[in-house]
């Protein structure tokens, strides 16, 4: 399968266009897909031809990268509440039987 995702390819003689133009059309290729994300792509092959490549981001693959990043808060908002529940365990186990709460203050009845 392949996971790529969708992309078009436009095919341009090097004869007749130039760097300039190209780069117009990117633009132009930009505006025709404005709630998409892309990425172009240009390159030069063998037999002299410009190739634009403009590849499409998977919609699986940006969900799946939004759950990864959800997950990933979750574990470390686990891990500080976590950190909070060992220090005050460990501050419960440190006490001795019959030791009262310091506070530092003395107030007379």
């Amino acid at each position: 399968m392949n996971n790529e995702g969708k992309c078009i390819e436009y095919y341009f003689d090097s004869k007749t266009f130039t760097k300039e133009q190209l780069i117009k059309n990117i633009e132009e290729a930009k505006l025709e897909f404005p709630n998409k994300k892309i990425e172009p792509n240009l390159f030069l092959n063998q037999w002299g031809v410009y190739i634009l490549k403009i590849n499409f981001t998977d919609k699986i693959k940006y969900i799946s990268d939004f759950k990864e990043k959800k997950k990933n808060r979750k574990v470390l908002l686990l891990t500080e509440k976590n950190q909070k529940i060992s220090k005050k365990r460990t501050s419960l186990l440190n006490r001795k039987y019959g030791e009262y709460k310091k506070t530092g203050e003395y107030k007379p009845i």
